[in-house]
């Protein structure tokens, strides 16, 4: 299944889409700090059903806006959420390989960079689309995120992906903050559930499925260890002329 299908078919996001309310929620206050244009421009990346516009829109007066998901829809759910907003634009898009003319004083995004394959490339491609002045600042998975779940795998191969580390960010010319957020699940099955509905159970490439009685041990060990996944997060800031933010 294509990243762009497991979040398009993930019909209740909303609902299991707690750490990313907070993380957007967070994100924004970061960014209505920052000191940007007067009206500025901004390029959302992965705006999903809009939680991060929803928590900086109106903090940001008199912004034209630009949301753009690679699920379409993604794209029609942000788009329902802001009707009647004639300062919001909306397209498909795969924010890995932008396709968008002009320069924008930001470029935003909450938790759609940890699925980019080249992801020092794209932040390259979007660095060039900045305004003299512009930043962009984006939220990623980092290592160590469900660590829980993969220690319950006791050596068997586990299938969430590799996310990088934060010292692999700092070398791409980023500021970078970490922060971890447990989240205690009822169960491994509705640990799961939650990820699946929020787009995020696409194993990483290569991954051989485990048997049911294996899948059965790990989930058996996770729910002894008290159903806890932490989602550690990376706070990442680049300047318009490439150099790296302070974070």
């Amino acid at each position: 299944m294509s990243i762009a299908d497991a979040f398009g078919r993930a019909a209740d996001y909303d609902r299991h889409a707690a750490v990313q309310r907070t993380v957007a929620g967070r994100l924004a206050g970061r960014v209505a700090a920052l000191p940007l244009a007067a009206a500025p421009r901004i390029l959302e990346i992965g705006c999903g059903t809009g939680l991060l516009g929803a928590a900086l829109v109106d903090r940001l007066p008199g912004a034209r806006w630009h949301m753009t998901d690679l699920s379409p829809a993604m794209v029609e759910r942000a788009r329902q959420r802001f009707a009647g907003r004639p300062d919001i634009a909306f397209a498909t898009m795969d924010g890995e390989a932008p396709d968008i003319a002009g320069r924008f004083d930001l470029i935003v995004s909450s938790l759609a960079f940890q699925w980019f394959a080249d992801l020092p490339g794209a932040i390259g491609r979007l660095g060039k689309l900045l305004a003299p002045g512009g930043h962009l600042v984006f939220t990623t998975m980092a290592a160590g995120s469900f660590a829980e779940w993969r220690v319950a795998h006791d050596g068997l191969p586990c299938g969430t992906p590799d996310y990088p580390e934060a010292g692999a960010l700092s070398a791409m010319g980023l500021g970078v903050t970490i922060e971890a957020l447990p989240v205690r699940h009822h169960d491994a099955r509705g640990f799961l559930h939650a990820v699946k509905a929020i787009g995020a159970g696409t194993p990483r490439p290569g991954h051989k499925p485990l048997t049911p009685a294996q899948l059965h041990a790990v989930m058996r060990r996770f729910e002894e260890a008290g159903s806890i996944a932490s989602y550690v997060v990376a706070t990442c800031v680049l300047g318009a002329s490439g150099e790296q933010a302070r974070a």
